[in-house]
């Protein structure tokens, strides 16, 4: 008799996968498509797999200074209350907890003084994380909803002060061996008009263009356009447009000053910045501007938009089969940090037809 070759996955294996992978997310679209398993190389469109405090799966976290200037949201704050949640049994393991933080003082983004608000905090490390007390500082993140720690640190008046000169600049902006640069530094000559004035606290040393902001009042948001044709499990989030929006809630005039025009002509693309994957890009299309230009003004009420489509840019590690990738459109130190699920055989195509042949 031919014995019985056929064996079953004992259950302890299925469990450690489990927590291993995570849990699958409710809104994450199905595909046939065979999932990659684990393991230390980078996954296409993420690099290494990080989250916040955490190094590569399956080696030991290593801690790295936090790029404040990159966050979505700094803030001080206290937390008034923790909650742990579960620990993945990786190497080494995962903790999750939801903090409760009661806001101090806005470094960056526009929650007010006062505010309550939970976030998730996830941190790969050996040791159970050790949460401190009284006053810290908090970047974090909003997406698809939800508010997520993407550094925490206890305050103190020399930190704070290295931190608020960082979210001074509008995101995108970096300061390199003495110099600040902005995302237009490649554009050299052409980034700013020479003599040209415009308010400003800092410039960009390589091509004089002022660090301009969004007045605090102004509303800016970032949206999904829906796609022409809804695939079922393979564009949820859309073909790569997004519709970009700035409002004037209030009743009086509020000037734009990062946001410029020439004449009638609102310059999105010589406006908006887009960080992807830890980089700064300059809107797709962008150019420079060679004339003098004026800050948007908008009316008591008015509202303007525009649509850029992401997948127009050229630079980012975009993802293999189908995984998420983030794009963060900023204006001034204003930004929307929007997931966008991207499925290689369909949005390949989709980039391959944006692309603007070369003369």
């Amino acid at each position: 008799m031919i014995p019985d070759m056929r064996f079953s996955i004992p259950s302890a294996l299925i469990l450690y996968l489990t927590l291993m992978l995570g849990p699958v997310q409710a809104d994450e679209p199905k595909t046939p498509a065979v999932k990659p398993a684990v393991q230390a190389r980078p996954i296409p469109g993420r690099g290494p797999i990080r989250l916040p405090g955490r190094g590569p799966v399956g080696q030991p976290a290593k801690p790295e200074p936090i790029k404040w200037g990159e966050k979505q949201i700094v803030l001080t704050a206290t937390i008034t209350d923790i909650k742990q949640g579960p620990t993945a049994r990786s190497f080494p393991p995962i903790y999750n907890h939801t903090l409760t933080l009661k806001v101090d003082q806005v470094l960056r983004g526009s929650l007010k003084p006062g505010t309550v608000l939970k976030a998730n905090h996830s941190a790969r490390q050996q040791a159970k994380p050790n949460f401190p007390e009284g006053k810290v500082v908090v970047a974090l993140s909003n997406v698809r909803g939800g508010n997520r720690v993407e550094g925490l640190e206890l305050a103190d008046a020399k930190k704070l002060a290295t931190i608020q000169l960082a979210c001074e600049l509008p995101l995108g902006w970096r300061q390199e061996n003495g110099k600040t640069l902005s995302p237009w530094a490649k554009q050299k000559d052409r980034a700013w008009p020479k003599g040209a004035k415009a308010g400003g606290k800092h410039f960009c040393t390589t091509t004089g263009r002022p660090a301009l902001l969004v007045n605090s009042n102004a509303i800016f948001h970032a949206a999904k356009v829906e796609p022409k044709k809804a695939i079922k499990w393979t564009n949820p989030d859309g073909d790569g447009e997004y519709k970009i929006t700035v409002s004037n809630p209030t009743d009086q005039p509020l000037t734009v000053d990062a946001l410029r025009r020439e004449g009638k002509r609102v310059l999105w693309k010589e406006s908006l910045v887009i960080l992807c994957q830890g980089q700064a890009y300059t809107a797709p299309g962008s150019v420079g501007l060679l004339r003098p230009t004026q800050p948007v003004v908008l009316k008591p009420g008015e509202t303007i938009s525009t649509v850029i489509n992401a997948l127009e840019l050229q630079g980012p590690n975009w993802p293999r089969g189908g995984y998420r990738i983030e794009f963060q459109f900023c204006l001034g130190q204003r930004s929307s940090k929007q997931s966008f699920y991207y499925m290689a055989r369909h949005h390949d195509v989709i980039r391959a037809s944006l692309r603007k042949p070369i003369n």
